[in-house]
């Protein structure tokens, strides 16, 4: 309905008087606190807190902590962050390491030994004021039954498609969320043959060409899947499409594997949870749904009619890994022409500014065997980005993790 008056008073505009707009600021929100809260139980949890201030100036309210519990001041107000159970356990939050860059600030709250047979909340005390959610039972997981891989090899789809299947288990509600993350081993475009010598500022055979050859990576795309099944047949999901990569990308060199966890989840929280799916992804026109149509589960209980945004779940999750290996790679060479020629022969190999590709991260990697290109033959050698060559400068780890299965 919001949308349709927006476009209606958009169209009158079209035909009417401009006047000036002036906003009421009086009523404009200071400080509207926003909570994003996923309450794991067996594991420790994240509770992420953000602000949204007006863009005008206004009253501080910075309250003033009282005795008990962790504080942390996050701009210009000190904020306490705890997770309570329906018998009296606190579950205090800790700050353990912030992007500082990022709207939203993570607590960790210790849930590993919290039990499942009750029911959970989420507090923050900020401003001088105290905001809580709802209470929440915790449902028992879905169970999964397989994980596999299916890949593709047409001109228009060359991808390799994780699939999940599960059942709704013992609470099913017809509403799974799902996440997970992915590790592989991998490998970077080139080895270096070659290694340059700073003091001379010269090029020579390598001696050992492959220690920063194979990595492991591990990503956390912290993506949340709401799914309703409801309409499907049977009890479950059954080869869910959970994400897709290409069958040139690194994560088909050698061995892949993911980790999937689901939560089954309540009607509410999967309708709030898509709705802001859809508001993210959709884009930004008259048509996309408002973030706040689907109201969240908290309140401020010391001032009623104080806003506050977000949403709170609470579950027990399950996961399930599985590995695939490297039949569905397509083998793409890298491209010499990726590569830069410095020394553009027939000048005296070893020209001074192969000291300023050095300092910039760059190596000799491969001798030149291509054509002289116009009449102008490039350098002896060709050099490479870091990434090109290390991978650890590609983002990976020499260590393998501890539940790595060859």
């Amino acid at each position: 309905m919001k949308k349709i008056l927006t476009l209606l008073a958009v169209l009158a505009l079209a035909t009417a008087c401009i006047y000036p707009y002036q906003p009421d600021l009086e009523e404009a929100p200071q400080g509207v606190l926003v909570v994003d809260g996923n309450l794991m139980i067996g594991e420790p949890s994240t509770v992420q807190i953000g602000l949204m201030s007006s863009l005008w100036p206004g009253k501080t309210d910075s309250g003033t902590p009282s005795d008990g519990g962790v504080w942390y001041t996050v701009g210009r107000y000190a904020i306490r962050v705890w997770a309570e159970d329906d018998a009296g356990g606190v579950y205090e939050g800790q700050i353990v390491a912030n992007d500082w860059y990022s709207p939203m600030v993570p607590y960790i709250l210790p849930l590993e030994n919290a039990p499942s047979d009750r029911k959970y909340r989420v507090c923050v005390q900020m401003g001088g004021e105290q905001y809580s959610s709802d209470w929440i039972k915790p449902l028992a997981p879905p169970t999964f039954k397989r994980i596999t891989f299916k890949a593709s090899n047409t001109l228009s789809n060359q991808d390799v498609t994780v699939q999940v299947s599960l059942e709704g288990g013992p609470d099913a509600t017809g509403y799974i969320l799902l996440s997970y993350d992915e590790t592989w081993r991998f490998h970077t475009d080139y080895y270096p043959n070659y290694e340059y010598d700073y003091a001379s500022n010269s090029v020579s055979l390598r001696t050992h060409p492959w220690d920063r050859y194979w990595c492991w990576k591990t990503v956390d795309p912290h993506t949340q899947i709401p799914l309703d099944y409801t309409q499907m047949a049977g009890s479950g999901v059954k080869d869910y499409p959970l994400l897709k990569f290409s069958r040139y990308d690194n994560r088909n060199h050698s061995r892949y594997s993911i980790r999937v966890k689901a939560r089954t989840i309540d009607r509410e929280t999967y309708k709030f949870l898509s709705h802001l799916e859809e508001s993210t992804e959709s884009g930004d026109n008259l048509f996309t749904p408002n973030p706040g149509e689907v109201p969240g589960n908290l309140r401020c209980e010391t001032d009623p009619d104080r806003m506050v945004m977000g949403y709170v779940t609470v579950a027990v999750t399950t996961s399930m890994r599985a590995y695939n290996g490297s039949q569905f790679l397509l083998s793409r060479q890298p491209s010499p022409y990726d590569l830069a020629y410095p020394d553009q022969w027939p000048r005296v190999p070893g020209a001074p500014y192969w000291r300023d590709f050095y300092d910039m991260g760059y190596m000799p990697l491969i001798e030149n065997n291509l054509p002289p290109s116009d009449g102008v033959q490039m350098g002896p050698y060709g050099w490479g980005w870091a990434s090109c060559y290390d991978c650890v400068a590609a983002g990976g780890t020499l260590t393998a993790p501890d539940f790595w299965e060859e």
